[in-house]
């Protein structure tokens, strides 16, 4: 159950961001409840594509698909390649492809005698660019066949067409490439014995050139030893000569620091990053931190008590000194960490000044052994490219011999190698079935696009319509508590019979949730009072709208009806002057109302008029007036409230709207709880928050929506979708209420 919401003075609502944020939820649309309200219109709209798609299959022309696979080998020598042979390459496939659709091919299989009379070629304009347009002709993704297929509307012809493009490629590309091997053989051998040749000569100067140099055969791994440590000594000079310039850099930075005063605290900060020191600083200032939280918990707790029980308390005494004792160890605290600091920066330079020197003396050390070896390497590096370089012509000699010995091993020593082997894997066959269109899948998209049409349509009417749709929306959008969602009143009744629902059909379920309305503004205004539990802080309860039209007084007179049914003593006040008609809904004449109290200052006790219900009074509108909000705001109309409630149990206000004249703010600032009623799918956020808005800026002190009017098969969305409200609606009936009392009288139907 939803309480009323208190008001703050020093609240300010920011009604930009509530409405933004009401705008990003709302398009958060639940897609399912969107598809499921807009089943028929999706349901009508996949109808209408699936006949589309009947349609268009009664109409299109079917065609035939024949298709022919086939195996293309190219048989050439291995000449000088280490692994990948020419005719296994990929885009030799793809080359073929393209051949086989190419001008040549497609001209010879337009032009062939047997070709002549297909139906297909007679009624085309250019043979060839049919083919172009139809033929297709693809290459395995996981093998290396190549299918040729073509999709025309005579099955025979597509048959006999695929398998004349097959023919005339075999005729023109592939039949024709012969090459002999001899010729290749010959070449290869006398190109290895001259590689031998070559690759002795520089063996021999190889091995010369090691006994002459006998120095290089030590060796760390394939390193010299002199060469590897001396780029071990360069490595190890140039990082502790960058070491040296920045601790260099640091220690001059560190000392001007030390001895500026004002520059001196920032060392802390630098001395902090030291592990010891940092973990010594996070145990005292987590120390200084609980210190610091528990002289904040006394002071709120010493604020708290001082508010109820004043400067004298014992307990305010006690905490004062408790108060008093943390502050002094807080300030010891201080000055411990205060010297902590000047310890740690005192040391911090230290041993900033001591890493300096060490690095000062590591460096000249390294310097004298890196000039000595440098020397050395110096020679060392000479013969090792003088050995390299006649290393690698001897290898790579070796590898060319070795190579042209392999590929003459592997060589087809047959007198002529077919270039290229074609292998018709399957030869094209007239089709018995079109291969397009397909009837299910036809059918299928047209219902798909018929339903996401359907939806799209549903989506943009959801898109466009910006009115509140449920409970959870308006809660959100308005930030009050939403006390109960009255359904729409079944049947075709009058105003007067849906205004007293609550006494004709007692069992409707309109009558059922005003009386949980009931409940949850006694518990809402008892959980919002300061004192006692019956619920008496809210005495004036104001019932308003943001525009007219809502039903704002129907609920007023029985929300009325509903508190004078628990035996409470209820005064009903029209305060609608311009749109007054709780006289017309308890039938009862108006000729001395409100307006006469405050402008002519005529009795109250004369002008209200008891009615029909028990323990429920009336004071109309009484006569128009010009001036309204004068009356409003006088200060009569104030006093005149005091006394009501003085006098009655409750005092229930039927407000003007909010938005259209100022009566409702004026009425608001003096009434102890305001109900503003919503209509369920027709009111929007900005005229709701913009009621909101104004209510607050006069200090509404309780404020609640009520929910009018939802529709009945859309309870769900408003919080009655469980079927608790389990009642059936009455016919409506005329009804004495009490002895001697005339029926309440219908008057013209309208709809709730």
């Amino acid at each position: 159950m939803s309480s009323l919401i208190e008001y703050d003075a020093e609240f300010s609502p920011e009604t930009d961001s509530l409405a933004a944020e009401s705008m990003e939820g709302r398009s958060q649309t639940n897609l399912l409840a969107l598809a499921w309200q807009a089943r028929w219109l999706m349901v009508l709209t996949v109808l209408l594509g699936t006949g589309g798609a009947w349609l268009y299959l009664q109409r299109v022309v079917p065609r035939y698909a024949s298709e022919s696979r086939i195996y293309i080998k190219r048989n050439l020598p291995r000449i000088l390649s280490s692994d990948v042979q020419l005719g296994e390459s990929s885009s030799f496939l793809f080359t073929q492809a393209e051949l086989i659709r190419s001008t040549p091919v497609l001209l010879a299989v337009a032009n062939a005698a047997e070709n002549a009379e297909l139906e297909t070629f007679r009624t085309a304009e250019s043979s060839v660019g049919l083919l172009k347009k139809q033929l297709a002709v693809q290459v395995g993704q996981n093998d290396d066949i190549i299918n040729v297929s073509i999709e025309l509307p005579v099955a025979a012809d597509a048959a006999q067409i695929v398998n004349s493009v097959v023919d005339a490629y075999v005729s023109k590309y592939a039949a024709d490439r012969r090459s002999g091997t001899a010729e290749v053989l010959d070449i290869l051998r006398k190109e290895k014995q001259r590689r031998e040749a070559e690759l002795e000569q520089r063996q021999t100067v190889l091995e010369e050139f090691r006994r002459q140099n006998p120095s290089l055969a030590v060796q760390v791994g394939r390193e010299n030893v002199i060469t590897k440590r001396f780029a071990t000594l360069a490595d190890a000079l140039d990082r502790t000569e960058l070491e040296l310039i920045n601790a260099k850099t640091t220690h001059n930075r560190t000392q001007q620091m030390y001895e500026s005063p004002d520059l001196r605290p920032y060392l802390y900060e630098l001395a902090s990053n030291r592990q010891t020191a940092a973990e010594d600083i996070r145990i005292e200032n987590r120390l200084q931190l609980n210190l610091e939280k528990q002289l904040q918990d006394i002071d709120l707790s010493i604020n708290t008590l001082r508010a109820t029980w004043g400067d004298g308390h014992t307990r305010v005494k006690l905490l004062l000194d408790a108060k008093e004792k943390l502050q002094q160890r807080l300030a010891d605290q201080l000055v411990a960490i205060e010297d902590r600091k000047t310890a740690i920066i005192t040391a911090y330079v230290e041993t900033v000044a001591q890493e300096h020197q060490l690095l000062e003396h590591k460096r000249a050390e390294l310097q004298s052994k890196y000039d000595t070896q440098y020397k050395l390497a110096m020679q060392i590096n000479i013969q090792n490219g003088l050995l390299a370089t006649l290393e690698e012509s001897a290898t790579r000699a070796t590898n060319q011999v070795d190579i042209l010995d392999d590929q003459i091993k592997k060589l087809n020593l047959s007198e002529n190698v077919g270039a290229m082997n074609v292998s018709i894997m399957e030869v094209a066959v007239p089709s018995q079935v079109p291969s397009y269109p397909n009837r299910s899948r036809i059918l299928a998209l047209g219902a798909l696009l018929g339903g996401l049409v359907g939806f799209g349509m549903a989506w943009l009417r959801d898109l466009l319509d910006h009115r509140l749709k449920s409970t959870d929306e308006i809660a959100s959008t308005l930030q009050l508590p939403v006390l109960e969602a009255l359904p729409l009143a079944s049947g075709r009744l009058s105003r007067a019979q849906v205004g007293t629902i609550m006494v004709h059909q007692p069992q409707a379920m309109l009558a059922e949730a005003l009386r949980s309305l009931r409940t949850s503004i006694h518990f809402g205004t008892t959980n919002g009072a300061s004192g006692g539990g019956n619920g008496d802080a809210s005495k004036v309860i104001a019932v308003t709208s943001a525009l007219s039209g809502e039903g704002k007084s129907v609920v007023a007179s029985n929300l009325a009806i509903a508190l004078a049914q628990l035996g409470r003593k209820v005064l009903l006040i029209d305060a609608d002057f311009r749109r007054s008609c709780q006289h017309e809904i308890f039938g009862v004449e108006a000729k001395r109302g409100l307006t006469s109290v405050l402008a002519e200052r005529q009795s109250v006790a004369e002008v209200i008029i008891p009615t029909s219900v028990a323990q429920l009074d009336l004071l109309p509108s009484g006569p128009s007036t010009s001036s309204p909000v004068d009356l409003l705001n006088n200060g009569y109309f104030d006093d005149l409230l005091d006394d009501l409630g003085a006098e009655y149990d409750r005092v229930v206000i039927d407000s003007p709207a909010v938005l259209p004249v100022a009566d409702a703010r004026i009425i608001a600032a003096l009434s102890d709880s305001i109900l503003l009623v919503i209509q369920a799918e027709q009111s929007t956020p900005q005229d709701s928050l913009a009621a909101r808005d104004q209510l607050w800026q006069v200090g509404a002190r309780q404020l609640g929506v009520v929910i009018n009017r939802v529709p009945l098969n859309k309870l769900s969305a408003y919080g009655h979708g469980y079927g608790v409200l389990g009642y059936h609606d009455d016919p409506p009936k005329q009804v004495a209420l009490e002895p001697g009392k005339a029926p309440i009288p219908a008057e013209k139907a309208v709809v709730s």
